[in-house]
């Protein structure tokens, strides 16, 4: 307690708090005639080592980025209110950036060349930069066409540019889009007009990989397209004679059906067809093949497309027999038969009947069908040689072999008719016996015999 007397008691004393009390005075005053204010500020925006990309092959790509950023600083109402932009600073660093692509770089905090600010705040504190790589790049060629610029009866050979590859230079980002350069006949040639080979120098048009056309960005291309076209004309040749009875001829054919011929619009224009000349089958018992030559053949400047030889081939195949067991009673038609008033015998009753033709004919034929027939009509007693007739047989698809002959007798019915419209006779009563003293008197024998059953129509 004394201590605390003699501190209060001390001229010390009195004269840190008269100190701070003027320290706090003047603070106090100064507040009120130098407050603290915040303010924002457009600054530009440095970029360290601008050349440093370069070193790498590297160019600024960025469509648009912000040269300048908004700064929110501090400071007294005489120091802030006199801060001008000169006085702060803040960069991004182009030294990070090595390869081509997007980049986010970092914008460094501002700095401020006057004491008493402060900076509160900033905006961007990043910005995404884009850099690319010159580069040179082979791109293909594509030629595009279709038949319609075609004559009728002409067709593409080939169609080939030259050069196939065109080397362009740009950015890679760019360039690697680039699906290829693209020759457009149509954009040239009109539709029915090509008949025959031509050279000729076209423009080449850009195209992206998602088909969109960006020659109007590229320096023009010309390229030059050989087109080759040739006529397709059909071959025609004739089969002449016939093979051995016991053949025929399947099918011919020929191979190729068509050549594709080349020479000048006025050599081709007049070739319609192609003739090779005939071949002979007269006897053959197997096929018949011939060969000849496609140079024999054409005009003098007219050349085959890839063929040299047409081959024709005539398929012979022997006929097949088939037989058929038919009986007159029931596979045969016998119109004119008369069973009430004749008894009919055949010789044989049966004939096995031999039919020649093809393979794939005779699988659908059938005894039904070959329309079997022994014409009986107007035929009294007697004794006959009649030939079985076959009336339905397509005789283009099959020949019957040999004769078919039926010895036929034909007597008279003499089994008579019953008639069923008569009243039958009751039966004759059976006599009764005699008593033992009268003897019977003698009675006439009858003789009664059944009635024959008619013959039944065979």
């Amino acid at each position: 307690m004394a201590k605390l007397d003699r501190i209060l008691k001390s001229k010390s004393f009195y004269v840190v708090v008269s100190v701070l009390l003027g320290i706090v005075s003047w603070l106090l005053v100064l507040n009120y005639t130098n407050p603290n204010e915040t303010r924002s500020l457009e600054i530009p925006l440095t970029i360290l080592n601008p050349n440093a990309p370069s070193s790498y092959g590297l160019s600024n790509r960025t469509s648009s980025y912000p040269e300048n950023i908004t700064v929110k600083a501090s400071g007294r109402s005489d120091i802030i209110g006199n801060l001008t932009v000169s006085d702060l600073y803040a960069a991004v660093d182009f030294s990070e950036i090595t390869e081509p692509g997007t980049a986010t770089l970092q914008v460094s905090e501002p700095e401020c060349a006057r004491l008493g600010i402060k900076i509160e705040d900033y905006y961007p504190k990043t910005i995404d930069f884009t850099f690319d790589q010159l580069t040179q790049r082979n791109v293909d060629v594509v030629v595009e066409y279709d038949n319609s610029l075609l004559r009728e009866g002409y067709e593409f050979l080939s169609v080939t540019a030259e050069p196939s590859s065109i080397q362009i230079s740009g950015f890679a980002s760019e360039i690697d889009e680039i699906d290829c350069i693209k020759v457009i006949l149509s954009d040239s040639l009109a539709e029915d007009s090509i008949d025959s080979d031509r050279t000729g120098s076209f423009i080449g048009r850009y195209f992206l990989t998602n088909g969109e056309d960006v020659t109007a960005r590229y320096d023009t291309e010309k390229v030059t397209v050989k087109i080759e076209v040739g006529k397709r004309v059909p071959v025609s040749y004739q089969v002449t004679g016939t093979p051995h009875d016991d053949y025929y001829l399947n099918e011919d054919a020929i191979e190729p059906e068509t050549l594709l011929l080349r020479g000048t619009a006025a050599e081709l224009r007049n070739i319609n067809e192609i003739q090779v000349g005939n071949i002979d089958i007269t006897g053959a018992s197997e096929n018949v093949v011939r060969t000849f030559a496609v140079s024999d053949y054409l005009p003098e400047g007219i050349t085959a497309y890839r063929t040299t030889e047409i081959m024709v081939t005539a398929e012979i195949l022997r006929y097949e027999v088939k037989s058929f067991s038919v009986d007159v009673n029931s596979s045969i038609s016998t119109p004119g038969k008369d069973t009430a008033s004749y008894v009919y015998e055949f010789n044989p009753e049966q004939f096995s009947i031999r039919v020649k033709g093809k393979a794939s004919d005779l699988n659908t034929l059938s005894a039904a069908s070959l329309g079997l027939t022994l014409d009986l009509t107007g035929l009294g007693v007697g004794e006959y040689r009649i030939p079985l007739e076959f009336t339905s047989i397509d005789s283009e698809k099959f020949t019957v072999i040999g004769e078919y002959v039926y010895s036929v007798t034909i007597s008279a019915n003499t089994t008579p008719t019953p008639d069923i419209t008569a009243t039958p006779e009751p039966p004759t009563p059976t006599p009764e016996p005699p008593s033992p003293t009268e003897e019977p008197s003698p009675e006439p024998t009858v003789s009664q015999e059944p009635a024959e059953t008619p013959a039944a129509e065979p």
